[in-house]
């Protein structure tokens, strides 16, 4: 659509203020139209077009808003590369009354398993016929209808040969959601007849999601990293979702439940979560109530334990035989040789510290290390650092680092082309977020950081949070002294980290510069060389300190709760190439090992 105002006005009217008005520039914001919700999330994505002469808006809250607008100023007749449109989702057509059909058969279908006439006539089953893929045309298909709000949102097929498709570019939603009246308790479980039996059983509210478990475990060290697109339900409802008080994990008890029951309990909150153990003889709720019938359902669930993070726990030898005879706990690599032989770092949910003087190379050792676990170990950050606006630039390091390439030409570097930016920027998406606390009315407190990590760790999966520097905080310290402040506030991290198995990265300047005699040079700081360096030292998991006295950076640790990331006093020497943000061994008899190392990520 065109207008007859200029970009600004155009975007004014509608309440949209960007920061930047430069062509083909996107942005993310609260949405003029709902707010953002109750989470008041930043759900609303602005695009100005190619030639700077319009723009494309659309917010991600599918349910309770999904507005979109794009508008064109009076001069911008045209667009040769205008932004690509991500179509909403669209909602199937109703089945004609002669296409569904209700038969004996799908009855006795269900009756075999356990399930009632009216819990499939409350579901809303019926019969139809529908194409499945290798198939020459069209087969029965048992239906089964997704409503949100009443609406008919997706159907999913089930094929006699137990084939399943869903319809094209539904809205991501969650079965049987509608049935989750009182936010209380909400069962979870794999598979609609699985749902089915639940509320046979007497759980209504179980819901699952369209794409059940995955087929097979992953092969990286962390194996419970999905494909983003198998959660979009998530944040599909992450309003109601968050206000659960208690979700009862009961999926299926193979590999890829177990892989799905952790991913589920990371991103809802290990606190939040109970854990159902279905009869040996039984892989599901299905199969419970087949052969135990509703008692039997009702005793596993009834059963359920909390998820086990914290508090008092009875030795059991068989748990700990399986530990001691399966994998030991995973951790990460550092992305160079050198590190890599003093340093491992934490696979999830642990306060890594680090520290070090100004200009030392915090951050750029850090940036280096988030690209490095986001390509080696499948890894999502979410970065609070105000002292790297704007995001465009800070992103452009991290594009320089990932492709080993200058952002911008110069220093006899031919800079990156528009295609390795692209690329660039398309790897980074998924894997990289920003928090920006760049409204007036909002205060980026330790409360405030921890709200965007929730709603982030529910709707993007993210693995790592990264606090760069801690002084940027608003420190909110009321009666507190700067002691307890601290102590208080390192605990909630600790204890965010555990629920949500996300490790936290927390960058402390020093206060305390060790004085210097002539001649000397200036000491590596410690961890009590911060303000309140007690609790740093105290409450850290892992500490390091970054340190770079002339020509190379090296890399100490202070603190290591467990050998198996570190010894405490380890050093690592490392060589840093400006150029691109990347770090290597600094001994010459690693450079051809460690050259290897860094080609993996552009291979």
């Amino acid at each position: 659509m065109s207008g007859d105002s200029d970009l600004p006005g155009l975007l004014a009217d509608l309440g949209i203020r960007l920061k930047s008005m430069r062509a083909g520039h996107s942005e993310k914001l609260r949405c003029p139209k709902c707010g953002g919700g109750r989470t008041k999330e930043l759900s609303l994505s602005v695009t100005i077009d190619t030639d700077g002469e319009g723009f494309v808006a659309k917010c991600h809250r599918n349910i309770e808003c999904a507005w979109t607008e794009g508008r064109r100023t009076s001069t911008g007749t045209r667009s040769p590369r205008a932004p690509q449109r991500v179509d909403p989702p669209s909602a199937p057509p109703e089945h004609a009354p002669t296409a569904r059909a209700v038969p004996e058969t799908m009855f006795a279908f269900f009756a075999q398993r356990g399930i009632s006439r009216e819990t499939v006539e409350a579901f809303g089953c019926y019969m139809t016929r529908h194409w499945f893929p290798g198939s020459d045309g069209d087969q029965a298909a048992l239906v089964f209808p997704y409503l949100v709000g009443g609406r008919l949102v997706n159907r999913k097929y089930r094929s006699a040969t137990k084939q399943f498709i869903q319809e094209k570019n539904p809205l991501a939603s969650l079965f049987n959601v509608d049935a989750v009246a009182e936010p209380d308790v909400v069962w979870w479980v794999e598979g609609e007849a699985d749902c089915m039996a639940m509320h046979e059983s007497g759980y209504p509210q179980t819901v699952t999601l369209a794409n059940g478990a995955p087929a097979e475990l992953r092969e990286e060290d962390d194996p419970r990293r999905e494909d983003d697109k198998r959660f979009d339900a998530l944040r599909t409802h992450s309003d109601l979702l968050s206000k659960v008080r208690k979700f009862v994990l009961a999926g299926d008890m193979d590999g890829p439940g177990a892989v799905l029951r952790e991913e589920l309990a990371r991103r809802m909150g290990r606190h939040r979560c109970w854990l159902v153990s279905w009869p040996e003889d039984c892989k599901d709720a299905c199969d419970t109530l087949r052969k135990h019938g509703q008692a039997g359902v009702q005793a596993a669930v009834e059963a359920a334990e909390p998820y086990p993070i914290e508090g008092i726990h009875s030795i059991d030898a068989d748990k700990l035989l399986a530990m001691r005879h399966g994998q030991p706990p995973a951790t990460l690599t550092t992305g160079a040789i050198a590190t890599d032989r003093e340093l491992r770092f934490p696979a999830e949910g642990k306060l890594i510290i680090v520290t070090g003087m100004p200009t030392h190379g915090k951050s750029s050792w850090l940036k280096f290390i988030a690209i490095h676990l986001m390509s080696e170990h499948n890894r999502k950050f979410a970065i609070f650092s105000p002292e790297m606006q704007p995001w465009e630039q800070f992103v452009a390091q991290f594009a320089e680092t990932w492709t080993g390439k200058k952002f911008w030409p110069g220093n006899g570097h031919p800079g990156m082309t528009d295609h390795e930016v692209r690329t660039a920027a398309t790897w980074l998406k998924p894997r990289l977020k920003l928090f920006s606390a760049d409204s007036e009315d909002v205060s980026p407190t330790l409360d405030w950081v921890l709200q965007m990590a929730r709603i982030s760790v529910l709707r993007d999966g993210i693995t790592d949070l990264q606090i760069d520097p801690w002084n940027e905080l608003d420190h909110e310290r009321g009666n507190l002294t700067e002691s307890e402040y601290i102590g208080r506030s390192l605990q909630r991290l600790k204890a965010f980290a555990m629920r949500h198995g996300v490790n936290i990265w927390l960058v402390v300047h020093p206060i305390n510069m060790r004085p210097l005699k002539p001649g000397m040079k200036v000491e590596a700081p410690t961890m009590y060389d911060i303000s309140g360096g007690a609790m740093w030292n105290n409450k850290a998991d892992l500490g390091i300190v970054v340190y770079s006295p002339e020509h190379t950076t090296q890399i100490l640790v202070r603190k290591a709760r467990f050998t198996r990331w570190a010894r405490r006093g380890a050093v690592a020497e490392l060589s840093y190439d400006p150029d691109t943000g990347r770090y290597r061994s600094a001994a010459i008899l690693e450079e051809i090992a460690d050259t290897h190392e860094q080609r993996r990520w552009n291979d």
